[in-house]
């Protein structure tokens, strides 16, 4: 009987176990941390997961378009980066998509089927641009990373889970620069 209640309780252990690791996102293996590296000519938000060392660029940030109004290349990466990290930890960097705030294009952390405001703003373009374009470049959607990419009622999402991915590689597959691996496509400069 003990024997029996032992097996039915491992089992269940077990399989509970499996659920987790099942419903864990692909770069839950470390904790993601995104941040301004500013090691090469151009500020990058960049990232990194923690318990692996793999990194990769998401953007690299050259354009001066604001610095008049007081984010200049160096400045846009800091606040992106922290803007990145705060969706991040609260959960919400899921999923990206474009839109409007203030009448100006934007790329933001929402839900499919949400939409862009104030409070979940990543970054502004400069005014003219398609967001939704932007968007697809950013994160090489058009690229054969279809699994990424999800529409809804017009709107493009970029699963940010799915394009993190990679950041699970072992320490053992990492390049010999600092244990971060070297990423195949480098982020965009924006």
């Amino acid at each position: 009987m003990l024997r029996q209640s032992l097996a039915i309780l491992s089992g269940v252990a077990l399989l509970s176990g499996l659920g987790a690791v099942f419903n864990t996102p692909s770069y839950a293996a470390g904790t993601i941390q995104f941040s301004c590296d500013t090691s090469s000519q151009l500020p990058a938000t960049r990232a990194t997961n923690t318990a692996t060392g793999a990194s990769l660029s998401v953007i690299r940030w050259y354009s001066e378009y604001f610095t008049g109004s007081g984010y200049d290349p160096m400045t846009r990466c800091q606040q992106v980066s922290a803007r990145f990290q705060q969706a991040h930890n609260t959960g919400s960097l899921d999923y990206i998509t474009a839109g409007i705030v203030n009448g100006m294009p934007v790329i933001c952390a929402a839900s499919p089927g949400g939409s862009c405001n104030a409070s979940n703003l990543l970054f502004t373009l400069k005014r003219g641009v398609n967001a939704a374009e932007t968007l697809q470049r950013l994160f090489d959607v058009r690229d054969g990373a279809g699994p990424a990419l999800y529409e809804s009622k017009g709107r493009t999402y970029v699963n940010l889970t799915k394009k993190l991915a990679p950041l699970n590689a072992s320490r053992a597959g990492a390049g010999s620069n600092g244990g971060a691996a070297t990423p195949s496509k480098p982020g965009r400069a924006f």
